[in-house]
C-alpha cells in the first residue's frame, strides 16, 4: 500500500476547515468518502462518496483510515466499531470521557492490530520541540510553576459543546490542550487536582457543562500548575513555564495558524524580566499530524503520541471534572 484512503465520519467544521484540507495537501492521502446524517452538509466537501450512515463508511473495504470528529460522547463507540472493521482511527480530542473508555479503545486497537491516535495536532508544530530543547538546556533552571490558557467565544447557544449529554464543556474542548502541553510536552505529572468553574445547562440528572473553568494541579515535587479554559472569553492560547532563573512563554501555542502572522512566538526572560530570546515559528501542524499518522500505517512507525498517554490524559480530565462536580477542593489523581 502506497496511499491511504481516508473516510471522514461527520461533516463537522473542524473536518471541513482543517483536516480534509490537510489530507489534500498530502501526496499520500486520498479522501475517499464521508458519512453524515445530513447529506446536504457533505456537498461543500466535494467528496465523491457520501454515506448516509456511519456503518456504511466503516464497512467500505476500500477505506483504510477513519477520521472521527463526532461529539465527545460518541468517540469511544464509533472508534471501537471502526477498529473492529480493521480501520485505523485518527480520533478528535479529547478521545474519551473516562479512563475506562480510553482503555477499552486501547485494547480494541491492539487486538485489531490498527493504529489509534488522539488528534492533538498542535504537538506536531516545531515550536514545541524548541521548548523541549530550552528546558533541557536549563536556561530557566528547574521549573516550579506552569500556566496554560485557551479561551474563545462560542456564539451558538445550540452548539454541541454546550450539551451535557454529548460530553461538552470548556475544559474538554480547549482546556485539554493545556493539560496535554503541561503533562505530555513538558512532562509535569500531577498527583492532585482542584477544578472550579461556572456551569451551564445544569439538570437534576446532569451537572451541566463548564463555560469557564480553572484547574490547579500539584505534582509529587510540590510544583504547581494552572490550566484555564473558556468558551466565553476572547481568543487567547498560550502556555508559560516559570523557573528559578526565568520564564519561557509560548504565545499562539495551540493554534498558531490563527494568529495574525500565522506564527507561534516564543519569549524567554531572565529572572530580572529581561528578554534574552525571542523567536517565531511557522509550520503546518495539521499536515505534519497527517503525515506522521500515515507513516505509522505505511512505514510501520510507532505513534509519537501513544495510547498509554491518551489513557493518562483521560484520567487527568476525568478526575478534574470529578473535582468540579463534587465541589471538591482536592481530588487525588
Amino acid at each position: 500500500m502506497e496511499m491511504v484512503n481516508w473516510g471522514i465520519m461527520s461533516a463537522a467544521n473542524i473536518a471541513f476547515d482543517e483536516v480534509v484540507p490537510a489530507l489534500r495537501r498530502s501526496s499520500r492521502a486520498i479522501v475517499k468518502g464521508i458519512a453524515t446524517k445530513s447529506p446536504q452538509k457533505a456537498k461543500r466537501f466535494h467528496i465523491e462518496n457520501v454515506f448516509t450512515s456511519y456503518e456504511e463508511l466503516i464497512n467500505d473495504e476500500h477505506i483504510h483510515a477513519i477520521y472521527i470528529p463526532l461529539p465527545n460522547s460518541l468517540h469511544a463507540e464509533w472508534a471501537i466499531k471502526a477498529m473492529e472493521k480493521g480501520k485505523h482511527v485518527l480520533l478528535e480530542k479529547p478521545a474519551a470521557l473516562t479512563e475506562k473508555e480510553m482503555y477499552n479503545m486501547k485494547e480494541v486497537a491492539e487486538s485489531s492490530n490498527v493504529i489509534l491516535m488522539e488528534a492533538f495536532m498542535y504537538q506536531f508544530h516545531k515550536q514545541h520541540k524548541r521548548i523541549k530543547e530550552l528546558l533541557e538546556s536549563k536556561i530557566i533552571g528547574e521549573y516550579r510553576h506552569l500556566k496554560a490558557h485557551f479561551s474563545w467565544m462560542l456564539p451558538d447557544e445550540n452548539d454541541i459543546r454546550l450539551n451535557p449529554d454529548l460530553g461538552g464543556g470548556a475544559m474538554r474542548d480547549v482546556g485539554c490542550y493545556g493539560f496535554h502541553a503541561l503533562t505530555q510536552i513538558i512532562g509535569f505529572k500531577p498527583v492532585n487536582v482542584s477544578m472550579t468553574g461556572s456551569l451551564k445547562n445544569v439538570r437534576p440528572d446532569n451537572p451541566g457543562v463548564d463555560l469557564t473553568s480553572t484547574c490547579v494541579l500539584i505534582d509529587e515535587q510540590e510544583r504547581t500548575a494552572t490550566i484555564t479554559a473558556s468558551m466565553e472569553l476572547p481568543f487567547l492560547d498560550r502556555y508559560e513555564i516559570i523557573g528559578e532563573l526565568g520564564a519561557i512563554t509560548l504565545n499562539s501555542s495551540f493554534r498558531p495558524d490563527l494568529s495574525v502572522d500565522k506564527r507561534g512566538e516564543l519569549v524567554v526572560k531572565d529572572k530580572n524580566g529581561i528578554v534574552t530570546i525571542k523567536e517565531t515559528f511557522e509550520d503546518d501542524q495539521y499536515l505534519n499530524q497527517i503525515e506522521h499518522f500515515q507513516d505509522c500505517i505505511l512505514e510501520g512507525e510507532k505513534p509519537i503520541y501513544n495510547m498509554e498517554q491518551s489513557v493518562e490524559m483521560s484520567r487527568f480530565l476525568e478526575k478534574s471534572y470529578k473535582s468540579l462536580y463534587n465541589n471538591s477542593s482536592l481530588t487525588k489523581i
